[in-house]
Parts: structure tokens; C-alpha cells; sequence
């Protein structure tokens, strides 16, 4: 594993009582997690977050771990509402990490359009990773060290793919918007994607002239959501946009099949189900059943 991503910042909704004992018996707070192409030292910090929290509290903790590990400090909240608070100022602007953070929330507070949004947009220097589980009280530390695993590894992804040129993962969303209104724009999406001005418009619910003349109208927008979330894919496919693009044109037996052909990715958004690729493309980041 790359020392690419040196902190993360794990935020759990509520007190985490076993999770907290079991990080406190851990020898110099220090244990070895086995990923994908090895192992990875990583220090535990436990952090209780209070709101009166200097903005510098939120940021790298000053200590280094030896062979070049992962310092991850898990902040626990008083609440489901002061960690939903935290991260509603982090989606504003109001407040940053500066580092990577793993927030554990519910299906509902998942699901929110908001906190999908804060995934994709916050800055080069937070990755913000989504993880659902109903039972937040009961976090444990292989639950813990279970996603650290899937994250990782996602993470290392977007930086490799910074480092060579491509497209990061929290760069897409801007790459596909007008410079000037910052909104969704149809022409570039239409582009990423290899669809037609009147398969995008088609897609949009309007005319090919509607969507060549006003490709960053409000009123599209909802539409072109799905989409930008379904191009992340990018990443999961290590930055190849080539590779992406295969995925998205080869027949998928995830997706059912329609008058006896199987149907690939592509097929679908240009049936105007944008939204189940955009779902997709999560559950494959993230690590979760499809």
C-alpha cells in the first residue's frame, strides 16, 4: 500500500463504548491492517468531538507512525445531530478536515442528496468516504478496520490517478460543468459518455435543439445528476477512462435483460435509468452488495 493517504479522520453519530476499550488495548496504539496488496500500519487516536472545537483541531494530528503508516483518529459525537452538524459544515464550506475522512451514518442520512453531493465535491485535500450501518452503537473495531480496507484502497486510486493525469474523482464533477454558472453541463456530459446531442436530450426529457442551445438549464439538472455521479466510475477503474468506457458498453448481467438482449450500462442511461448506473458505480466504490 502507498503511503499516499497518511490521515483520516473516521467520524462515528454517538459514543462508540466497545470500539473506544478495544482501541485502548491496543499496544502504543499501533496495529498492522492487512489490505489488498500487503499491510499497513496504522495508529489509532480516539477523539471525543466537542463543538467548541478549535477549526485546527480538525486537521492532522501531529505524530508520525513508524514505517510510514496511517494515522487515523476516530472522533465519536454526543449525537447522531452533532455529527450530521459537523458534516453539514464541511458540505458549506463552513468547515474542513484537511485530510481524508470515513463518516458512519445511517441508510436515511445516506441517502440524503447533500451528503452524495459532499463526496464528490469537497477539496483536493479531503476524500470523504459514505458507510452505512444501522448499527452505529455497536461499532466494533473489525467493522472499523473492515472498511478501512475498502477505502483505502479507493482512495489510493483517485490520488494515482491525479499523479498520472487523469481525471480525479473529485475532480469530475467540475470537468463536466460550466466554468462560468458551475452548473451541470449536458453538451459535456453527453461527450463523457459517448451519447448523442439527441440521445442526451432524450435522456433530459427534451429536444436535441433544447439541449445544444441550453445544455446548463436548471431545468435539466435533476437529470444530469445521475450522471455525474455514474461517471466516477472512472476511478473505480483506476483512472482509465478507456477501461470506463468498455465497462459501460459491455453487456452486464447485473442489469436485467429487455426482449431477450442483456443489457450493458450505456444501455440503460440511454433508457433514462441513469440513476441505477449511478447506484451501481457506488456500490462498486464503496464495497457494498449491489
Amino acid at each position: 500500500m502507498s503511503a499516499t493517504i497518511e490521515h483520516l479522520n473516521v467520524v462515528l453519530e454517538g459514543r462508540m463504548p466497545v470500539l473506544r476499550q478495544e482501541l485502548r488495548q491496543i499496544p502504543s496504539g499501533v496495529r498492522k491492517l492487512r489490505v489488498e496488496d500487503g499491510s499497513v500500519d496504522i495508529a489509532y487516536h480516539f477523539h471525543h468531538y466537542k463543538p467548541e472545537a478549535r477549526h485546527s483541531d480538525l486537521h492532522p494530528v501531529n505524530v508520525t507512525c513508524a514505517h510510514h503508516g496511517k494515522v487515523v483518529r476516530v472522533m465519536d459525537f454526543a449525537s447522531p445531530a452533532k455529527a450530521k452538524n459537523l458534516l453539514g459544515k464541511v458540505a458549506e464550506g463552513v468547515e474542513s478536515f484537511g485530510t481524508n475522512v470515513l463518516a458512519f451514518t445511517t441508510a436515511k442520512m445516506f441517502n440524503e442528496p447533500r451528503w452524495q453531493n459532499l463526496v464528490q465535491s469537497v477539496g483536493r485535500g479531503t476524500r470523504v468516504g459514505l458507510v452505512v450501518d444501522e448499527e452505529l452503537e455497536k461499532m466494533t473495531l473489525a467493522k472499523l478496520e473492515a472498511s478501512l480496507r475498502k477505502w483505502l484502497p479507493v482512495w489510493k486510486a483517485d490520488a494515482d490517478a491525479e499523479n498520472h493525469g487523469h481525471p480525479p474523482y473529485l475532480a469530475l464533477r467540475q470537468r463536466l460543468s460550466d466554468e462560468k454558472s458551475g452548473r451541470l453541463d449536458g453538451g459535456k456530459i453527453a461527450r463523457f459518455f459517448g451519447l448523442s446531442m439527441a440521445e442526451m436530450g432524450a435522456v433530459c426529457g427534451v429536444s436535441k435543439q433544447s439541449i445544444h442551445s441550453h445544455p446548463t438549464s436548471k431545468g435539466i439538472q435533476e437529470k444530469l445528476e445521475p450522471l455525474a455521479k455514474a461517471a466516477r466510475g472512472v476511478l473505480w477503474c483506476g483512472g482509465d477512462e478507456s477501461k470506463f468506457k468498455a465497462w459501460l458498453n459491455q453487456p452486464n448481467p447485473d442489469f436485467p435483460e429487455y426482449e431477450g438482449r442483456q443489457l450493458s450500462p450505456l444501455d440503460l442511461i440511454r433508457m433514462g435509468h441513469a440513476r441505477i448506473i449511478a447506484d451501481k458505480v457506488q456500490n462498486l466504490l464503496t464495497g457494498h452488495p449491489s
